[in-house]
């Protein structure tokens, strides 16, 4: 399921900040996204809170708000999402 999750949250924050997928090799790895500290992608407070919600809705899940500041990075994100499915 994690996987899954990983790939969900890797497509909302495309669909969020614009990032598209090529075939020519140009975009950004998923394995990349997953690892590249939030921070420093270039997106704003508005967007970062907009993949937020859209991981939210996409997965059916409200997220506390401190423990999203605490992920660095998506695939922390991720983790967070799966454990909150498991309660």
């Amino acid at each position: 399921m994690t996987d899954e999750i990983e790939r969900g949250c890797i497509e909302v924050f495309k669909q969020t900040t614009g990032m598209k997928h090529t075939a020519s090799g140009d975009a950004m790895a998923d394995a990349e996204i997953l690892a590249k500290p939030i921070g420093d992608f270039d997106i704003d407070s508005l967007e970062t809170m907009e993949f937020i919600m859209g991981v939210e809705e996409r997965f059916g899940v409200q997220l506390d708000e401190e423990a999203v500041n605490r992920c660095a990075t998506i695939s922390e994100l991720a983790a967070l999402v799966t454990a909150s499915r498991s309660v």
